[in-house]
């Protein structure tokens, strides 16, 4: 049987990155490491050719004047045979050189930094929402009305808004006209004034002991929200063409957010430490899959990834126009995605950064216990209820009735 031809040598242009592509000299021996150089040393392998590597540190964008850079650059201008490096597909590339078939997915997610917890100093707060607050606020005020009118002997209203607010706390009201149907407004109000206090106190102490954490971005469209609103600065990658593609989406928060991004130049590079990068005000858009790469699996990922993609982008390896053997290249390519050995060592890669991670892991014993600083507001106001209190009690004693300010 007749082997069909494939060149003997090829350029390779590559992008340069520690887990995508790298070169090792062991023992006066070339060795390619990385989910991309293992990809080429398979193909090197099976179809019989050796090659000549051309490092870049970009997959390749487009120029105002027309030139291209990186490896879409190298291939283009012809100094390079083929490019690897997870290279997207898209319309502008596709027209000034071809493609293999896909062999792999890239789904664009953005992570942000774990959130942190929100203080505890205004916990008291927590329990119910703003809504609930303002709704108890205003029933507080309208009890304080309706039992001054109807309730209260001769009570000013300053009285009746002291009573009421003091049955919320369990003391007891006094002065009440005592005839049937004011006992079950009386019994309904109490009702109220048990019920409350009570899911307040349920709730308090677990907000204490699990704060809730800070709230961050979930989806592209949050995002791009926060970001507007100069909230947050979102980077992405220089080497890939992520802001082209947000723009050339058609989706309005996702052009607002490339717009932005490009406005301002906010790039990392994927040779940084992804976690140095981020912080409380900072997200990334990242390959779902190279955020595994760069920072391990879970639990070891301290990071929130977003709950929707910007969208799903096919990657292949970029071939010089006319190249003579793309049949040949992509039956290769075909019989290493579905033996399953691009997806195994992207796994290898990412189970050695994760082990990594362990070992740099310092063990931390879970705090849930309550501690002197999470009760400090507590202590706090109840010193200055007994403050104010100590004063109420010096007004009844030093201020004549003549200006009792509960009665009338």
């Amino acid at each position: 049987m007749k082997i069909p031809y494939f060149p003997n040598k090829l350029k390779v242009a590559a992008v340069k990155l520690k887990t995508l592509f790298y070169i090792e000299n062991i023992k006066n021996k070339i060795v390619l490491g990385g989910i991309d150089g293992k990809l080429l040393d398979c193909l090197a392998k099976k179809l019989n050719f050796e090659f000549e590597i051309l490092s870049t540190h970009t997959g390749g964008s487009r120029h105002s004047n027309g030139t291209w850079d990186g490896v879409i650059g190298l291939v283009r201008n012809g100094e390079a045979d083929i490019g690897l490096g997870c290279l997207v597909f898209s319309q502008e590339r596709f027209e000034v050189v071809d493609f293999s078939k896909s062999y792999s997915a890239l789904e664009k997610i953005f992570a942000a930094k774990e959130p942190g917890q929100v203080p505890k100093i205004t916990a008291f707060t927590y329990p119910f929402t703003q809504n609930v607050w303002i709704f108890y606020t205003l029933m507080i005020l309208a009890a304080t009305v309706l039992f001054q009118r109807i309730m209260f002997r001769n009570a000013t209203l300053l009285g009746s808004f002291l009573s009421v607010l003091g049955s919320i706390v369990t003391k007891g009201m006094e002065n009440v006209k005592d005839t049937p149907w004011r006992r079950v407004l009386f019994g309904l109000w109490l009702t109220i004034a048990t019920v409350m206090p009570f899911l307040y106190n349920t709730c308090f102490l677990s907000f204490l002991t699990m704060p809730e954490k800070m709230p961050i971005p979930k989806t592209f469209k949050e995002l791009s929200d926060t970001v507007l609103n100069g909230k947050y600065k979102c980077l992405v990658p220089k080497e890939a063409i992520d802001v082209d593609l947000l723009l050339g989406s058609g989706i309005d928060h996702l052009v607002k957010l490339g717009e932005t991004i490009q406005k301002n130049h906010w790039k990392f590079s994927y040779a940084e430490r992804l976690e140095h990068l981020l912080d409380d005000t900072t997200a990334v858009i990242i390959p779902k899959f190279a955020l595994e790469l760069l920072l391990g699996s879970p639990p070891y990922i301290k990071v929130k990834k977003s709950g929707d993609y910007s969208g799903i982008w096919h990657s292949g390896i970029a071939l010089k126009k006319g190249f003579c053997c793309r049949k040949r290249l992509n039956d290769v390519l075909n019989g290493i995605i579905n033996g399953g050995l691009y997806e195994k060592w992207i796994n290898d890669v990412s189970f050695a950064e994760t082990i990594r991670k362990r070992l740099e892991l310092k063990h931390e014993e879970p705090q849930l216990q309550l501690t002197l600083e999470d009760l400090k507001l507590a202590f706090s106001t109840l010193c200055f209820g007994y403050a104010m209190a100590f004063l109420a009690f010096l007004g009844e004693v030093l201020i004549p009735k003549s200006v009792d300010i509960f009665y009338y």
